[in-house]
């Protein structure tokens, strides 16, 4: 990140623990117990915000080397995304172009994909290699059996994929982005390495697990005995860049900044950073590594979710000494996460299924809240309080 806009945000914070105040938002926000219950709802959010908003795939050194892929399907869509060997990284729907079964699972590397069932056989280009007994399909011109692409966008060290075929391979995420992309080009995260993934299955709706990383209200509550040594409670910067935010927690040890030359500040060692990636990506960075926590509707249902947890490292470890340190590291952010927010995120989605309410409401302290649900809204098309527009963070919040 920029050395002055670091300067600039931990000045900012430092003012938040000195007078006691935080970032807040002009005024209160109701939401609906609905929007965390209704299956209408929920099917209008995966056909726009997970089949036609652009979805963060990972760090692009996950796919390094030519023949590198990995295939899911959280979003309900069957995706491989795959370094050809011409060095182009591309996105597939992971789908037989013979009787419709995916070609690839898990991650990997290949030199070329062979459906389980028949055989057909694909390039890394998505281009159709064989056909067995090809003659038993006179006419069905095969050059046109290739893989079916999906757009996708390599930028900033990070893979994005649209989920939704539209006749290209490629788009510009940074329209997307606003104003946020030259601060995440800033962090160069192509050369961190993915130390491991956790995939973590949840019975609430998929914006509960979300709404975890987006206010710092309950830290002093619920993280009582874990986190209230690390972090202040209640005390978060947030700046808006169109749908997308970025949330700050100080660490207690900020104000040791206050005895050391500015040019020696940094942010990353100082804070927990949260950029939400709209729509359901949190990417946060630790100091020495960065998690990014994808979150997902699951079975169709709105109290069903799953959570992938990325832990990625400056360079791969290569003694105990090494992975006993990232390992410790990743298992503390997984043991807060399932043993105290997400048991509260369970007596929530009872509390919304209940009755007792029809509105839930998000105080001036959370301006994060308020501005991801407002956002949600507006992306779904339906009214919300203030238009959300990039850079117009001052319609929504003051700081």
């Amino acid at each position: 990140m920029d050395r002055s806009l670091q300067v600039k945000l931990l000045k900012r914070l430092l003012h938040y623990v000195d007078t006691k105040t935080t970032s807040v938002a002009d005024a209160p926000w109701r939401n609906e117990v609905v929007a965390y219950t209704d299956p209408e709802r929920l099917r209008l959010e995966q056909d726009v915000l997970f089949r036609r908003t652009p979805l963060l795939m990972g760090f692009a050194s996950e796919w390094a080397a030519p023949g590198a892929y990995r295939a899911e399907d959280f979003a309900g869509v069957p995706t491989l995304i795959v370094r050809g060997s011409d060095g182009q990284l591309r996105a597939f729907l992971n789908v037989c172009r013979h009787r419709g079964a995916k070609v690839a699972d898990g991650c990997g590397t290949a030199r070329l994909f062979s459906c389980p069932y028949h055989a057909w056989t694909y390039e890394l280009s998505g281009k159709i290699r064989g056909i067995p007994d090809e003659a038993a399909f006179p006419g069905i011109r095969a050059e046109r059996r290739g893989l079916v692409s999906l757009p996708l966008c390599e930028k900033h060290g990070l893979v994005w994929v649209l989920a939704t075929p539209d006749g290209s391979d490629s788009f510009d995420i940074d329209p997307w982005l606003a104003e946020l992309a030259p601060e995440l080009a800033s962090y160069d995260f192509g050369s961190y390495h993915l130390y491991d993934r956790r995939p973590v299955h949840e019975t609430m709706n998929w914006k509960i697990l979300v709404d975890t990383f987006h206010e710092g209200y309950h830290i002093g509550f619920l993280h009582r005995d874990s986190l209230t040594e690390i972090l202040h409670g209640n005390l978060t910067d947030f700046e808006a860049f169109g749908r997308n935010h970025r949330l700050i927690f100080p660490r207690r040890k900020l104000e040791r900044l206050k005895t050391q030359p500015e040019d020696s500040w940094d942010l990353m060692w100082n804070t927990t950073t949260v950029y939400a990636l709209f729509p359901n990506t949190l990417l946060v960075t630790q100091g020495d590594h960065i998690e990014v926590h994808r979150v997902f509707p699951a079975e169709g249902r709105s109290d069903r979710a799953i959570m992938e947890t990325g832990f990625y490292v400056p360079k791969q470890p290569t003694t105990d000494e090494e992975r006993q340190h990232w390992q410790k590291n990743l298992d503390l952010v997984m043991k807060v996460v399932l043993t105290e927010d997400f048991p509260a995120g369970r007596s929530m989605q009872l509390g919304f299924t209940s009755g007792a309410q029809s509105d839930i409401i998000y105080g001036r302290n959370e301006p994060a809240m308020i501005h991801y649900h407002q956002s949600l809204r507006w992306a779904l098309g339906m009214p919300a309080d203030v238009e959300v527009r990039s850079g117009a963070t001052t319609q929504l919040f003051r700081h």
